[in-house]
């Protein structure tokens, strides 16, 4: 039964493509889903593709897909399959699809199993992940309309509640209201292989060469999330997060400098559920006795509700942006957002006079600071005692 997919695949391409570049990221299934049905009425999936096409990912070979113009667009979207699960993407919308299903009392493990034909939730495929880790640093993704944004800035500078005596003139705060730029960066890699390396491989095998591209990808945006929460978006790092010290340097970072962070957080209304590190603060971190050692139960001598909302760090990143003994804790709820002006795009080309396949990976976004008051860089080299928290990290009251 066809369902008039076959012979239409690059005119799908194309469309999924100028699609993309309106609303941002979105994968082939999705787009077959909304696009087609069957006669029941039930959306069709990318094996209904395949099916047309007698396409199998695991046994046909890249040189019997080009066999077919039109059928040779469908690698375009294999490769950026490859590269979305290496960068973790392809498992993160499976696992939200479970669970909004699961949720909702609709999940179908051998229907999910069928969607999902492109996605493998194996252990590797879900190190993929935890390894890009940038999506769980942002409040969310925005697509915007062109490589430089125009984004508010507002700032409190004295809107606090003042007493007032009767009849007297009010005393007005000021909030000041601005605007800066973020610049996006395109981040591109090409790849170049040869017909001989990849013709008589089959298509899944092909695929994975690419998810390490995706890895590549993924660890760089790593790399430019966190050096925004460092740094801020802006080039004179006028949003640069506050850099505190510690209570004792021979000491590095205790328990006792996080639950002053925490405190400081809750004061601003900031929940610091988030620690990030390089390998040798997160070893630090993982070694606390607080985290390592499991407390046994108990009353204190002394009970103390603790009214003041106040969250200490649970997930732990790490990353090499982060230099020295320092360790950076922030609220993802408001520190920063992720803008993309081009999602991840994938183009091939032949170079028939080397008998090479070439693909090219690009994608167009940055990350900007919203509350430059939700994050803060804690220095085990530095002693709290000479650098505290700067005026604007202060408590409103």
């Amino acid at each position: 039964m066809g369902y008039g997919l076959k012979g239409n695949v690059r005119q799908i391409v194309e469309s999924l493509n100028r699609q993309r570049a309106l609303r941002g990221d979105c994968n082939l299934s999705t787009y077959i889903a909304d696009k087609y049905k069957d006669a029941d009425g039930n959306p069709l999936s990318v094996n209904h593709l395949y099916a047309e096409l007698d396409v199998d990912p695991r046994r046909t070979t890249v040189d019997q897909l080009y066999a077919d113009p039109d059928s040779a667009a469908l690698m375009t979207e294999i490769i950026r399959d490859g590269v979305r699960r290496g960068m973790g993407i392809a498992q993160r919308e499976s696992l939200q699809r479970i669970r909004t299903a699961a949720l909702a009392g609709t999940y179908d493990a051998g229907r999910e199993r069928f969607m999902s034909r492109e996605v493998f939730l194996d252990p590797v495929m879900r190190g993929a992940v935890q390894s890009t880790f940038y999506p769980d640093l942002v409040i969310r993704e925005e697509t915007v309309s062109q490589p430089t944004v125009t984004m508010p800035q507002i700032e409190i500078a004295d809107a606090l509640m003042k007493d007032s005596a009767e009849a007297a003139t009010i005393e007005e705060g000021l909030v000041t209201y601005g605007s800066k730029d973020v610049k996006l960066t395109k981040k591109a890699r090409g790849f170049k292989i040869t017909y001989e390396a990849i013709r008589y491989n089959s298509l899944s095998l092909a695929q994975i060469f690419f998810e390490d591209a995706g890895r590549i990808l993924g660890h760089t945006l790593n790399g430019m999330a966190v050096e925004t929460i460092i740094n801020g978006d802006q080039a004179d790092t006028s949003e640069s997060a506050d850099v505190i010290g510690v209570e004792n340097t021979a000491n590095k970072v205790t328990w006792y400098d996080l639950a002053r962070v925490a405190i400081q957080l809750s004061l601003l209304g900031r929940t610091g559920s988030q620690i990030i590190g390089n390998a040798t603060s997160a070893l630090n971190f993982l070694n606390l006795t607080e985290v390592k050692n499991k407390q046994f139960p108990g009353a204190p001598l002394l009970a103390t509700m603790l009214k003041t909302p106040l969250t200490m760090p649970e997930t732990l990143f790490v990353s090499p942006k982060v230099t020295g003994d320092k360790v950076i804790i922030q609220d993802p709820s408001a520190s920063m957002i992720q803008l993309t002006s081009a999602p991840l795009l994938v183009e091939t080309e032949k170079i028939i006079s080397k008998q090479i396949e070439a693909a090219y990976v690009s994608i167009t976004t940055g990350f900007a600071k919203i509350q430059r008051n939700a994050s803060i860089v804690v220095d085990g080299a530095v002693a709290f005692s000479g650098s505290g928290f700067d005026t604007w990290m202060q408590p409103y009251s």
